[in-house]
């Protein structure tokens, strides 16, 4: 305490004319002692293992994505949650995400900022440059492609349409497509039987059955040997109910992809 100047006491009587304070180097260690016992002088750091007892005994179904080419892209088969290969579990989830490219069959009509326009420039009017753009510069390992203009509201083109966009997106590259809609529950279901025949050859996803057009599009998928992505508004029962429903149409399970959609 020899840099302290002032020592304030509060509610205290002194009836003494002189007080004197006298600090000594071992009553201060001692003190000290007494509140770390078993830590004297320096600390130091003491090494440890993180480890987690914890055991998991589900797993998720592995989902394949076929080309006709014998191109793959894998999804599922988790053993653990999300990140934890991280904590030290002798387990680990086999495949990582798999992130897919949108392509849209009105590239060229939709409202997009800038500079999007400006990376895509004309290929935006040509869902199979578009998909061909995203393999060869971003390595895109999967396609998403969307066909919003069948949509009366969008346009009402015809299923044609749809079907000669994805024809020329499966001849311009060899990785995965996802078979996206529109909302429009009528014309999905007819895009979904005409484009679903045409690439049987391949093994694709079906993007989305809903509790709208599930029983039109299940069978489909199940029919053709795709993928078939399962949506559903928020609502584990509802998904549930959904994925029985699947499996009683004959859709097996390594071909059930869940979406039951999240609040991001």
């Amino acid at each position: 305490m020899k840099n302290i100047e002032e020592i304030e006491l509060q509610d205290v009587d002194l009836f003494a004319e002189y007080l004197e304070f006298q600090m000594l180097p071992s009553i201060v260690q001692a003190a000290a002692q007494a509140v770390l016992p078993g830590v004297p002088g320096k600390a130091e750091w003491t090494p440890a293992k993180f480890s987690l007892d914890l055991d998991y005994p589900g797993k998720i179904e592995t989902i394949e994505f076929i080309r006709s080419n014998g191109k793959k892209a894998t999804i599922g088969g988790e053993v653990v949650p999300p990140f934890y290969n991280f904590l030290g579990l002798e387990k680990r989830n086999p495949n990582p995400p798999l992130v897919t490219y949108d392509v849209f069959d009105m590239g060229a009509k939709m409202m997009l900022p800038k500079p999007i326009k400006q990376e895509y420039g004309e290929v935006l009017g040509d869902p199979a440059e578009w998909a061909k753009f995203a393999v060869d510069k971003f390595g895109a390992e999967c396609i998403t492609f969307h066909s919003l203009e069948i949509d009366p509201a969008m346009g009402d083109a015809p299923v044609s349409q749809s079907r000669k966009f994805l024809e020329d997106i499966l001849q311009a590259v060899d990785v995965p497509v996802i078979i996206g809609c529109s909302g429009n529950k009528k014309k999905d279901v007819e895009m979904f039987t005409e484009l679903a025949a045409i690439s049987e050859s391949e093994v694709l996803m079906l993007s989305a059955a809903d509790k709208a057009t599930w029983e039109e599009v299940i069978p489909l998928a199940v029919k053709h040997d795709h993928n078939c992505l399962l949506w559903t508004s928020l609502d584990l029962n509802n998904q549930i109910k959904m994925n029985k429903d699947a499996l009683e149409l004959g859709l097996p399970r390594n071909r059930i992809v869940m979406d039951p959609t999240v609040c991001a």
